[in-house]
């Protein structure tokens, strides 16, 4: 088979002559990544394995703080341990969410404009939501810096913990960064 060919059932394959595309096998057509979409592709799985271990420690801390309850005194901190666990599970997860498109969209008003305009659409919210994720992003960063200059402690175990706000926005990060490449490819796409 020829690669023009190929090429020419491949765009059979995924536009369906303007109608949803069919789901099934694609031609094995080796489309080049740049080396943008392959960084944002691996730090996301990474984040995501981290995201997942923090998920599985929470989870067994508070089992095991549970039945140790049972037994004798809860362990000292849990919650604010939880806590931390739990801005890391989150942070961490929010990037590769967003590669598979597992957040809300709501598309039922722009899938039915026309393709320009939803392209249009998609650009602006992606956007703004780029602006203010790294918005986010410079403010932990900010939170961290004057909690490490102020020398902050936790309250119930009197460590410090603006390590873990400054982890929390590289979570954050790693989702600016597949937003951008999900802004650069909605914009490179053809209507």
């Amino acid at each position: 088979m020829s690669n023009a060919n190929s090429v020419e059932i491949l765009k059979k394959s995924i536009v369906n002559e303007g109608k949803a595309p069919i789901v099934g096998k694609v031609p094995n057509i080796h489309v080049k990544k740049t080396l943008f979409d392959q960084f944002v592709v691996k730090l996301s799985q990474t984040f995501a394995c981290i995201s997942g271990s923090s998920l599985v420690a929470m989870m067994l801390l508070i089992v095991f703080n549970a039945i140790k309850r049972t037994v004798s005194t809860p362990f000292v901190g849990t919650t604010e341990i939880v806590g931390w666990l739990a801005a890391i599970t989150f942070s961490f997860g929010l990037a590769y969410t967003q590669l598979h498109r597992g957040h809300v969209d709501i598309d039922l008003l722009v899938k039915k404009l026309p393709q320009r305009f939803e392209k249009a659409l998609k650009i602006l919210f992606l956007s703004i939501s780029i602006s203010f994720f790294t918005m986010v992003v410079w403010q932990l960063i900010q939170f961290g810096l004057t909690l490490m200059n102020n020398n902050n402690l936790s309250q119930t175990l009197r460590i410090i913990f603006y390590p873990f706000v400054f982890i929390t926005s590289i979570g954050f990060m790693a989702f600016v960064f597949v937003l951008v490449n999900q802004f650069i490819a909605e914009f490179r796409r053809r209507v």
